[in-house]
């Protein structure tokens, strides 16, 4: 007897103008596939060993799933809530890998009500630094 494979579904997200600094990331990749690389993420800050309260590893890999599924960034971004992380952790982790901050915009996107993943675009794909599974990284 095989397991039937459970399909995810999408709810199409909000009409929502997506908020991007043109001048950082160019609109064209609101147009791209969207990838995620975990080239930069920070285990020091929180580690997957961290997702095991509340569901959460169950939480980001449905996250996880649905991105790479997703058509373009422009749909992630309305989905997901993109919002910018602005603040003086974010600035200082752009630095320590190498960028300036002000050429890479560091933001993050909702998980779920408390979940947040911050990171980056860079080559059309999302640098992931933190997992932030109860809303820490307030910035």
């Amino acid at each position: 007897m095989t397991k039937k494979k459970k399909l995810i579904k999408f709810k199409p997200p909000q009409k929502t103008e997506v908020k991007i600094n043109t001048n950082l990331n160019p609109p064209m990749i609101l147009d791209e596939k969207p990838s995620i690389s975990l080239k930069y993420i920070d285990l020091g800050f929180k580690s997957f060993h961290d997702l095991r309260d509340g569901h959460n590893l169950k939480k980001f890999d449905t996250f996880l799933k649905k991105i790479l599924a997703s058509p373009n960034w422009s749909y992630v971004f309305n989905a997901y809530t993109k919002k910018p992380s602005n603040g003086a952790k974010s600035k200082q982790k752009i630095q320590s890998l190498g960028f300036d901050y002000t050429q890479i915009e560091m933001f993050h996107l909702r998980v779920s009500d408390k979940f947040r993943v911050h990171g980056f675009l860079s080559d059309y794909r999302f640098k992931l630094v933190w997992i932030d599974p109860n809303h820490e990284i307030d910035d």
